[in-house]
């Protein structure tokens, strides 16, 4: 049997950076080029700009020089991302049973590991839901894409920062494709994971990322008994915690997210500090030292080592004292 360091190793970091990875390629794929092109197109509208109207700040006569300017861009929007939702369905279609074979065999791996003995994975299988959210993906895509086609509209447009408006409606396109396979790839992980659950049986453990943020930290570690959910709306920071929320199956919780359930028996731990418990701690100890995503604002992970203080749990002295520390100076040592 793994010891439980080696077992977050492998789940959090090993099997996470291997999705990752599949999930990254298949965007890079997608997408490559796409920034580039609207960097060229914001210089040649600006020039553009500049020699009908005079300078960058000068205000846009309406006629026959603003019509075809806005035509033009209108057009180059339309070329770089008119289909990228239909695009980006159909790389989502095609990456995903990667995704499934490879959670398959992570699942295997992860129940090899902690139990020491063989274990044959199931059968890897994209759920027909998918379908769904790629068609919902493309959906997004378009009406963003349609929302940035109106704003560039020469009626609409009187000053260059209307067209930055515009073009930076379609460019965030981009964003808003790898938040939807990003979250389809966590559904499938979890989905094809829980065939390995059910075969196992025992309890179902919640593994969040080394440093994952306030809200998945406070799941991380958790066990839920087989055919049971989770409790809905915790975090370590108060301000995101969502009292009487619904009970949730399985992660994702937010957008990114990439926690994971598994499969926990108790006799894995085999006298050593079980995985849950590890979990936990180091989760608790992340939260103190203001270990976090670097999208999470500073006051979040303070409210969340002063939430950690608050609860009454047994720390270690030098998480503790970490967590003090940030609650006082109001920052973290690494931060």
């Amino acid at each position: 049997m793994a010891a439980p360091e080696e077992l977050a190793q492998l789940v959090q970091q090993d099997h996470t950076d291997e999705i990752a990875a599949l999930e990254e390629a298949a965007i890079t794929a997608l997408l490559a080029g796409t920034g580039a092109q609207f960097e060229r197109l914001i210089r040649r509208t600006l020039t553009a700009w500049t020699v009908a109207f005079g300078s960058p700040d000068a205000l846009a006569t309406p006629g026959a020089a603003l019509n075809r300017l806005m035509a033009s861009v209108r057009s180059v929007v339309h070329r770089i991302v008119g289909d990228l939702g239909k695009r980006a369905a159909a790389a989502l279609t095609e990456v995903l049973p990667s995704i499934a074979r490879a959670a398959t065999q992570q699942g295997a791996g992860f129940v090899r590991a902690a139990s020491g003995r063989p274990f044959q994975p199931p059968p890897a299988r994209v759920p027909s839901r998918m379908k769904a959210r790629a068609t919902a993906m493309a959906d997004a895509v378009d009406e963003q894409v349609s929302r940035s086609l109106t704003a560039l509209k020469a009626r609409t447009v009187r000053r260059w920062s209307d067209v930055l408006t515009g073009i930076g409606i379609a460019r965030s396109v981009t964003s808003t494709v790898e938040r939807h396979m990003a979250t389809a790839v966590t559904y499938v992980v979890n989905d094809t994971l829980q065939m390995t659950v059910r075969m196992v049986g025992g309890m179902r453990l919640w593994i969040a990322e080394a440093d994952a943020c306030v809200t998945c930290s406070a799941y991380s570690g958790l066990l839920a008994d087989a055919g049971t959910s989770f409790p809905g709306g915790l975090s370590w920071d108060p301000g995101q915690r969502a009292d009487g929320a619904d009970r949730i199956d399985s992660p994702p919780v937010h957008p990114r997210c990439r926690c994971r359930v598994l499969p926990w028996l108790p006799r894995w731990s085999a006298g050593q500090v079980p995985l849950p418990l590890h979990l936990q701690r180091q989760a608790r100890s992340n939260i103190a030292h203001g270990h976090a995503r670097p999208s999470e604002s500073r006051a979040a992970r303070i409210r969340a080592a002063a939430e950690l203080l608050r609860s009454g749990v047994d720390l270690p002295p030098d998480v503790r004292a970490a967590a003090q520390r940030a609650v006082r100076s109001r920052r973290f040592a690494a931060a």
